[in-house]
């Protein structure tokens, strides 16, 4: 059988998003200026993560078969594994979700809520991904086979445009009477769009989408990706200038392009593989996964030194990360972090 190619600068991307990831949840320049922060989360860092369900589509659609039996054990096995990491951490987070849930008080309602967030929004704010992941990559595979891709990506784009006005213009909801009502019980079911049902399925259709056609030219995805990128600062400037950008606003549609010719773009670059790139994707995981562990207590320690918690807890997340994989072999257990 065929090695399977190695792509040097996604592995690389991934780990430099897992770092964007850590600036979202930190704000490193909210002492130094409103205005730098607010751009470098909204543009910059709001890539990695679709940057990561694109990328988790590529992967997972380039090993589809024509044997369907094939192709449903794969979706299995993909979501057990995320499955795996996903409770691992959710009991490594337990701590700090009791006590968010009881600092005030607790409530009946609580577990309800718990279990929502568990199935919906992640079991811990930053593990939302996961769930996500796992609800998006079988939305993808269910249309996929019985669909085809064009039909899938038009279901994906309708999800998407559909949370996006849900996400972006969530102030504007709130204030009209009839509409409020229904924008309310939408987030007491979902409290957000941005999830496995509405933003994540479009990405990851992009990863098969890519999984599935050629390259485009180099080139062209640089320019694109660019372009793109011009687009995203100016919706971020609309919404700013508007009152209606918010710190959880994270759905754009210039995100869509910018993604597709970025992910595109790191697919063309040939650069020779070593052990390290693969010790970055796993490193990259265990930074997202982990690092809300450091930069909590580090928020509530340094309040006012934002710069100076993002750097330490990318040094303890990274370094977490760096025994995780130095002692995985020896102990077998870390291997379920990863």
């Amino acid at each position: 059988m065929a090695k399977k190619r190695q792509y040097a600068m996604i592995d690389i991307a991934k780990y430099v998003s897992a770092l964007l990831v850590v600036a979202i949840h930190t704000f490193p320049f909210y002492e130094i200026s409103e205005t730098l922060n607010t751009y470098f989360i909204q543009t910059i860092c709001r890539i990695a993560v679709p940057f990561f369900f694109t990328t988790s589509g590529f992967f997972f659609f380039r090993k589809w078969s024509e044997d369907k039996e094939v192709n449903k054990e794969s979706v299995k096995k993909y979501l057990l594994r995320l499955l795996k990491i996903y409770l691992i951490w959710s009991v490594i987070y337990l701590p700090y979700t009791i006590y968010d849930y009881t600092r005030d008080g607790f409530q009946i309602m609580n577990i309800v809520s718990y279990v929502r967030d568990f199935l919906l929004n992640g079991s811990y704010y930053h593990l939302w991904f996961l769930p996500a992941l796992m609800t998006a990559t079988v939305i993808v595979s269910f249309l996929y086979s019985k669909k085809g891709l064009m039909t899938t990506l038009k279901v994906c784009l309708i999800l998407y445009i559909f949370g996006y006005f849900i996400n972006v213009y969530a102030l504007v909801w709130e204030q009209i009477p009839v509409i409020s009502f229904f924008y309310e019980f939408f987030t007491k079911v979902f409290t957000t769009s941005r999830n496995g049902f509405f933003f994540g399925p479009l990405f990851v259709c992009m990863g098969l989408l890519l999984a599935r056609t050629k390259r485009l030219d180099k080139k062209l995805n640089q320019i694109g990706f660019l372009i793109s990128f011009i687009l995203l600062v100016l919706e971020v400037t609309i919404y700013r200038a508007t009152g209606i950008l918010r710190d959880l606003t994270s759905m754009y549609i210039s995100l869509i392009p910018a993604v597709y010719f970025f992910v595109n773009w790191m697919l063309t670059i040939k650069i020779p593989y070593k052990e390290s790139y693969k010790a970055m994707r796993n490193e990259s995981l265990l930074i997202y996964t982990s690092h809300i562990l450091f930069a909590k207590v580090l928020l509530i320690l340094f309040p006012e030194a934002h710069l100076v918690v993002y750097f330490v807890t990318l040094a303890l997340a990274q370094g977490f990360a760096s025994l995780v994989i130095h002692y995985k072999e020896k102990y077998p257990i870390l291997e379920n972090l990863v």
